[in-house]
């Protein structure tokens, strides 16, 4: 645990310093969002930009992330270090959890204004939604994210790794932001369940692989 705390809070010091990475994401996606609401992409439906918008955002925080660390030879201390690497994972997937859920708070007020999304709706149970879904897309990036960290190309393969990999995720998270912002209750436990099944597949397969992925 207290590795966990520690790859989190030197994670969070590093943005805290810089402050360029949330700005980053974020602006991509609300020109995202934007440029779907030009296109005429408007109204519930439009739940699943704002996931897309999710995605690709995420994909630019993690490459730049682990990039970072590539670049400046951080990863040789991961290597090093004498814990375990599921923790340096699960510490590495928590910042980028947080970087994650503040975007997805940001793109789901911008489609309001851009995509005429339904406000209101059920509070709770959508901040359930929003953290779960975004739990799930950043336990596949961040793996994703480990695998190609040595890699030339990694800005380029991520995204196209991270947007069909991560299609059962955004298809059950705008699914269930559809039928919570919507007047009807209808029950989101199909898609809960799915999302919840995905979080812990790769929650587990990068606990597993992240030792191999930083050896590579």
């Amino acid at each position: 645990m207290r590795t966990l705390l520690a790859v989190l809070r030197k994670d969070l010091t590093v943005e805290g310093r810089s402050r360029d990475l949330i700005p980053a994401m974020a602006l991509l996606a609300l020109l995202l969002l934007a440029l779907s609401g030009s296109a005429g992409i408007r109204g519930a439906p439009s739940s699943i930009m704002v996931w897309i918008a999710v995605v690709v955002s995420a994909a630019l925080g993690l490459t730049r992330g682990f990039g970072q660390e590539t670049d400046q030879e951080q990863i040789q201390g991961l290597r090093m270090a004498p814990v375990d690497p599921a923790w340096i994972f699960l510490g590495k997937a928590a910042a980028n959890f947080l970087f994650v859920a503040a975007v997805e708070v940001l793109a789901l007020g911008a489609a309001v204004v851009f995509l005429d999304l339904p406000a209101g709706g059920r509070v709770a149970p959508l901040a359930g939604v929003l953290a779960l879904g975004g739990a799930a897309i950043v336990s596949l990036g961040t793996l994703l994210g480990a695998l190609l960290a040595v890699t030339r190309l990694r800005e380029a393969l991520l995204p196209l790794l991270l947007l069909p990999l991560s299609a059962p995720a955004v298809m059950a998270a705008s699914g269930a932001t559809v039928k919570l912002l919507g007047a009807e209750r209808e029950p989101v436990t199909g898609e809960v369940v799915l999302l919840a099944a995905f979080l812990a597949l790769f929650t587990a397969l990068g606990m597993l692989l992240f030792e191999y992925a930083i050896e590579e």
